[in-house]
């Protein structure tokens, strides 16, 4: 996500020049104007970020689209007559924002949070609501150019609340196939079944069990899959069935559809595959996240469950087999692919500068005008490896741009996976033996409902509203 906030950093921080003189001069009552009329006398505007993420300065970089969006800057500064800041927020970033906001003294104009800390942020009154300035300008962020999940996860009590360009890498689970062990072992080809709507989770696991291979002894020596984590598979399989673990119902308030019957038939697949036929090794959650990258660069793995991470690892272990991205296969319930996503990073405006975002959203707009040959070229630099396959880049390409795909899980928003007994105990007792699925969703259902209603209080949120 380190591109998608640089990304946005230049854009916005161009935008935010240019309000934050509108505002000076003649406040956020009138109607918004148009961009062919801004002029900001050379006021300078500030985007802050947090210290782990990368300016946008293009300086000792082959970064195709950092290049670009300096240039853009630079034409808007000109443009605009505004000068455009970037502040790394220092210290601490993410507990210190509320207080700066609260003081009229936030970082920048238009900064940075993310899921875990966005609904804390907006229940302290820290984020503008812009669905004022939504309604004066026409820019409602249903545009192609823009995340449909962070527009579909911020609408709380009616309002919108954050917003961010496309991210140049998938925010959910990725699947991977060993293109080179397909062939070695006759798996037959993968992305002809994909091609063929064949891709169903009874040919995932019949081409599972056949990769999966055991010693005399018993131990395994080659997996048909591996999951880094057990939720990044529970959540991939129950999306693939049409399913999710948390979200919301019709009037806005928490549910869980984990206990529904679409993620349930997906938990006890993933049961199945990894303690009854054990053809997936599934992470516990009592280890890191490298192991499974890991070993899967070592050429004895079908199939991973992980994030992007792995190209890295696949690069810097010089992993010799070629390496391919596939969409998580077609569960029961579906007749298409489907992917999870999440928020990941997203952008607000600071309460402090409201009456400013009916300047702002016309600039944003025209910052994110959509280049679908610039993103191909950006993820072909960040990772290579996406060269593999030419059907390895059309997928990836297709599950960053397509929001049909998209199904948004609120897991991380509801905070289930960060207050105990979390979505990652439960699945490490499934994976023990402890508890079957069954047992494990009606034993952590009530828990689950009360941390989710806990974390929206009395607040709501029609995420399945267009």
């Amino acid at each position: 996500m380190k591109t998608n906030l640089k990304r946005f950093l230049a854009a916005v921080l161009s935008a935010l020049t240019v309000t934050a003189l509108l505002a000076g001069c003649g406040g956020g009552e009138e109607a918004a104007v148009s961009t062919n009329d801004l002029d900001f006398g050379g006021e300078t505007i500030t985007f802050a970020y947090p210290s782990e993420f990368s300016m946008a300065y293009t300086e000792g970089t082959n970064d195709p689209y950092l290049i670009h969006q300096r240039q853009r800057m630079d034409e808007l500064e000109q443009r605009f007559n505004c000068k455009i800041a970037q502040v790394e927020g220092k210290g601490q970033y993410w507990t210190q924002m509320t207080a700066s906001i609260a003081a009229g003294t936030p970082l920048g104009h238009v900064m940075v949070t993310k899921e875990g800390y966005l609904l804390d942020w907006f229940k302290a009154g820290a984020i503008a609501n812009l669905a004022d300035a939504m309604a004066q300008t026409g820019i409602d962020f249903t545009d192609s150019r823009y995340s449909q999940t962070v527009r579909k996860m911020t609408r709380f009590d009616g309002g919108q609340y954050a917003f961010s360009d496309l991210p140049s890498s998938p925010t959910g689970a990725l699947w991977y196939a060993n293109l080179s062990l397909f062939e070695r072992e006759q798996l037959g080809n993968i992305y002809e079944l994909i091609e063929n709507k064949e891709w169903t989770w009874d040919k995932c696991e019949k081409i599972a069990a056949k990769a999966t291979k055991t010693d005399a002894s018993g131990n395994t020596t080659q997996w048909g899959i591996r999951a880094s984590q057990g939720t990044q598979l529970l959540l991939s399989l129950a999306v693939s069935n049409g399913g999710s673990i948390a979200g919301f119902d019709a009037e806005g308030k928490p549910t869980l559809p984990l206990s529904e019957p679409a993620a349930t038939e997906a938990f006890r697949k993933f049961y199945d595959w990894g303690i009854v036929k054990k053809i997936a090794d599934i992470g516990d959650g009592s280890t890191s996240w490298d192991p499974a990258p890991l070993a899967f660069t070592e050429g004895n793995i079908a199939m991973l469950v992980s994030d992007n991470a792995l190209f890295q690892t696949a690069q810097d272990h010089a992993m010799a087999d070629q390496i391919g991205v596939i969409y998580p296969p077609i569960g029961p319930q579906m007749d298409d692919y489907a992917t999870s996503a999440s928020c990941g990073q997203m952008y607000f405006i600071p309460v402090t500068y409201q009456d400013m975002a009916p300047k702002l959203l016309p600039l944003v707009n025209e910052l994110f005008a959509p280049d679908e040959e610039l993103m191909e070229k950006e993820v072909v630099y960040k990772y290579p490896r996406l060269n593999d396959s030419a059907d390895s880049l059309r997928v990836y390409l297709d599950i960053l741009t397509n929001s049909q795909r998209h199904f948004s899980d609120a897991t991380q928003l509801l905070k289930v996976d960060w207050v105990s007994p979390t979505v990652h105990e439960m699945c490490a007792k499934v994976l023990s033996g402890e508890q079957t699925p069954d047992e494990a969703i009606a034993a952590n259902t009530p828990q689950f409902l009360a941390t989710m209603s806990d974390t929206m209080e009395d607040h709501t949120l029609k995420m399945n509203e267009p």
